[in-house]
């Protein structure tokens, strides 16, 4: 009787569905598996069907640490299970120094990390590869600094750098000159100086990716990054978004389309970004939990629950800080469980097996 071999399709297809870490071990198994999950057919089956997980960047000294973790929505509980899948201490990686390093973002599972003052990261955990782009021209005294990462329509990965130097006859106001660099180039190209301005006080935060664009909020001012024409636009924001110092505003992705929370003691409000134009998805104003009436807080990642709701997880600071989930669709507060901290930064990420190697011109290791 004949050895029954399984279809190499039919093998592909089981292992894209199997959880990432036990696709790891398999690779192992021997050098035939090994090269299935390396090629690109499977990278590119096993993308599209990872799940979405939740990455906690945090400030620990003496290294930041990245967490990754996988969410469950217990509607019926009204919970939200974490599960830990991996932990990576930055500093034993790649990145030899302390507390200053930031996250840029996260496309496709290639984590885009910002090493103050010293170099941009490109890292995979999966793989266990990282990228160090090459160094970036010293800018001298500018005003703000901001970066974002992306991915085009036409699968080109791209690091933007936005700079803003102030404008002396101009109060509070810079000018915006911009950066751009795509994995496999080896080189950083200038696109010259934006015909918009943006404020010169305070933190631009990194931008975030919707559909071969980036985004960046400031001061109730929308900017917008297009990866595929490589141009920088001013859009408007919804209207009836308040500009008072209390409102607490962040920008996010619900349902893959680019949305925008703001809230303050007296009520949330959600928009999303639908054909070009904002809609306003959500409004909770009286019935708002009294914790956000009477407790500091700061939100920090707005993620897709079960059942076509949203969940918008914050940090509240009671006697300590805990992490705090809240279905914006039922008005609920999730039980997380969980610690943490006015500095930490919660983003989703997709695992995959993208390997940094694969881009080619710069440097990797692993």
């Amino acid at each position: 009787m004949e050895d029954y071999v399984l279809p190499e399709s039919l093998i592909l297809e089981v292992l894209s569905r199997l959880p990432v870490e036990t696709i790891v071990l398999f690779k192992c198994v021997c050098k035939k598996w090994r090269d299935l999950v390396s090629d690109t057919y499977f990278v590119d089956l096993h993308l599209s069907r990872s799940r979405p997980r939740l990455m906690f960047h945090q400030y620990k000294y003496p290294h930041p640490i990245l967490v990754f973790v996988e969410v469950e929505h217990e509607v019926d509980y009204d919970r939200l299970t974490l599960g830990h899948v991996k932990s990576f201490d930055l500093g034993l990686i790649a990145f030899r120094s302390l507390n200053q390093i930031f996250e840029v973002g996260s496309i496709n599972g290639l984590i885009c990390l910002r090493h103050e003052g010293y170099a941009i990261y490109i890292f995979n955990p999966v793989v266990e590869e990282y990228m160090i782009l090459p160094e970036l021209t010293f800018l001298g005294f500018v005003s703000r600094v901001s970066y974002g990462f992306g991915v085009s329509m036409g699968g080109e990965y791209k690091v933007i750098r936005i700079i803003g130097r102030r404008i002396p006859e101009e109060r509070f106001m810079a000018s915006v000159e911009i950066e751009v660099y795509t994995l496999g180039t080896d080189q950083w190209r200038t696109l010259g100086q934006s015909p918009y301005h943006i404020q010169y006080r305070g933190l631009l935060v990194s931008g975030v990716f919707v559909n071969s664009h980036v985004y960046w909020f400031d001061y109730i001012q929308i900017y917008d990054f297009d990866l595929d024409t490589e141009t920088f636009e001013l859009i408007p924001p919804p209207a009836g978004l308040g500009d008072d110092h209390e409102s607490k505003q962040m920008l996010g992705v619900l349902k893959g389309s680019l949305s925008l929370f703001s809230g303050s003691s007296l009520g949330f409000n959600v928009w999303v970004m639908k054909e070009s134009s904002w809609h306003k998805a959500i409004a909770i104003q009286e019935t708002i939990d009294r914790i956000f009436r009477s407790q500091v807080w700061k939100p920090l990642c707005l993620i897709d629950g079960l059942n076509g709701t949203s969940i918008l997880i914050l940090c509240v600071k009671e006697d300590r800080e805990n992490l705090v989930g809240y279905c914006l669709n039922t008005n609920k507060i999730l039980d997380m469980n969980i610690p943490g901290n006015y500095w930490m930064v919660i983003s989703t990420y997709r695992p995959s097996f993208i390997k940094p190697l694969n881009f080619g011109s710069e440097r990797v290791d692993s």
